[in-house]
């Protein structure tokens, strides 16, 4: 750089964004060793060169090039085509030639109509990104070609009918469809049987339409997480207790949903389902947690006709399975993860703390007098729970979140800020709701000891907006609980699961077996 004035350069990669660039020169043709070509967000970008001779090129990176409205050819030995947010109507002719594309990315190219056919030989393609492609209208009749195919993704697009070749996609683990428009009954989906899809784990079909849950979908043996939030169905096949691996069951305001069969799950997503007043026997405790998947999440929100005092052992078998993933995060886990600590949220319609919790009291603070053998004792960590009345709350796409305080003399830090529990609501609540979670971030920064001549904890507890971390005026919490939780609290009784007590708190006297459900009044 002669006669610069540059005294220091960057040190490794420094990316930069020409966003005044309108073309690029035709002399790129003779780069024949290039083999990484990064154009992303060069926004004035109308002209590109073929590049049919950079044989060398295997990666070419168009991303937010919006104002590119023609793909030129290019060079069959590409390998990853990043196109999304560009003005792209249609692909060029020699897309056909490009045999050894692995990834193909469209997203948000709202003027891209169509696929040409001949997209199905590309027999290396693994993933292909339609989504928000509004004006994609269908898919090549034969996509099943794809045969090294393993994510699909199409939501926000205008596919009503999915080719029944699909089916042919043995290698697909990934498929969604997911629609955000509001107009359900014209957009329904029309999706053939699916049941050669063998490893398939994840199924999004969200806002589909769709009137009746088709049989083959409890046929996809590997499904882990199955997304059917804003459908029109009634009920849910019986049958889908086959999927001994699914962990994750989002079916969010399905208002017309009334029952649900057996489901051995992780995490369940009920929230708005306001129809819903049946639950035969929901088993958190069927799919056992793990390193790979450290959370629980239950979130039955505004299914206002549940009666919980009937489906207790819902209650009962989500906090077990809070119990056991604190446990295995201790014994297992705890050494060697420590930046991924386990979570749990528990959310449904009340206005009681369960008796499960030791410490109760009204209002969002509660002081607690830790037992000074706490770690002696196998002790695991706290679980958290509060009583929040909300009055007209009207938002959209917000979670909640349970944020709190704790501070006393065996806290190192005289102060320890961080969230137990983060859970998605509806739109519009009107009812007190109970929130239940578990923090492990508190039990490395608890010390008892000679050195702590005061062992009392107090929590106060706040609400919060996930998004911007703003405090909810128009809710408030009225009641809270804490619970200190043991590894050696599993235990059964009479074959059916408890949670047993052999700890010497005042509360926990009343009982061996503590009752999960609120205390009669």
């Amino acid at each position: 750089m002669p006669y610069s004035n540059v005294e220091q350069l960057w040190s490794g990669i420094q990316y930069l964004c020409c966003t005044s660039l309108r073309e690029i020169s035709s002399s790129i043709q003779t780069l024949h060793k290039l083999d990484f070509l990064d154009l992303t967000d060069c926004k004035s970008l109308e002209y590109l060169p073929n590049c049919v001779n950079l044989e060398s090129l295997r990666k070419l990176y168009l991303s937010g090039c919006s104002s590119l409205k023609i793909l030129p050819e290019i060079a069959s030995n590409i390998e990853e085509l990043y196109l999304d947010e560009t003005a792209i109507e249609e692909l060029p002719s020699s897309i056909e030639y490009l045999c050894r594309l692995v990834l193909l990315d469209v997203k948000s190219c709202s003027r891209l109509k169509s696929l040409p056919n001949n997209v199905c030989n590309w027999k290396s393609l693994k993933r292909l990104n339609l989504s928000d492609c509004s004006q994609l209208a269908s898919l090549p009749n034969e996509i099943g070609s794809l045969e090294s195919l393993m994510e699909l993704e199409a939501e926000g697009t205008a596919i009503r009918e999915v080719p029944a070749s699909i089916k042919c996609l043995n290698n697909l683990n990934m498929l969604s469809f997911r629609r955000y428009y509001t107009d359900q009954e014209t957009m329904s989906l029309l999706l053939p049987p699916l049941l050669d899809l063998h490893h398939l784990r994840e199924l999004d079909l969200t806002n589909c339409g769709i009137m009746k849950i088709p049989d083959s979908l409890c046929n996809l043996s590997s499904l882990k997480r199955l997304y059917l939030c804003q459908n029109n169905f009634e009920s849910i096949p019986t049958a889908i207790i086959n999927l001994s691996n699914l962990s994750e069951l989002n079916i969010c305001n399905c208002e017309r949903l009334q029952n649900l069969p057996v489901l051995p799950l992780i995490s369940i997503d009920a929230h708005g389902c306001t129809s819903l007043e049946a639950l035969f026997y929901l088993s958190i405790v069927g799919t056992p947690v793990s390193k790979d998947q450290p959370f629980i999440f239950v979130n039955f929100a505004n299914s206002v006709k549940l009666d919980w005092n009937v489906h207790k052992d819902i209650l009962e078998d989500a906090l077990l399975q809070m119990q056991h993933l604190a446990t295995l995060w201790k014994q297992e886990y705890y050494d060697k993860e420590r930046d991924m600590m386990p979570r749990a949220c528990i959310c449904y319609p009340g206005s009681e703390v369960p008796d499960w919790f030791h410490y109760q009291n009204m209002g969002s603070f509660i002081n607690v007098e830790l037992p000074r053998n706490l770690f002696s004792r196998n002790f695991v960590g706290f679980a958290l729970c509060v009583v929040v009345a909300f009055r007209d709350l009207q938002d959209y796409d917000w979670s909640l979140v349970i944020d709190f305080e704790c501070k006393g003399q065996c806290v190192p830090d005289s102060s320890l800020a961080s969230n137990t529990s983060t859970c998605g609501l509806p739109c519009y609540v009107n009812s007190d709701h109970v929130f239940i979670g578990f923090d492990f971030h508190l039990y490395p920064s608890i010390h008892i000891g000679e050195s702590c001549q005061n062992n009392e904890v107090s929590f106060q507890f706040y609400l919060k907006r996930l998004y911007d971390g703003n405090k909810i005026e128009c809710c408030k919490i009225t009641k809270c609980g804490l619970r200190l939780m043991y590894a050696q609290e599993l235990g059964k009784s009479n074959g059916t699961v408890s949670l047993c007590e052999e700890i010497d708190e005042p509360h926990s006297k009343r009982s061996k077996y503590l009752s999960l459900l609120p205390r009669e009044k």
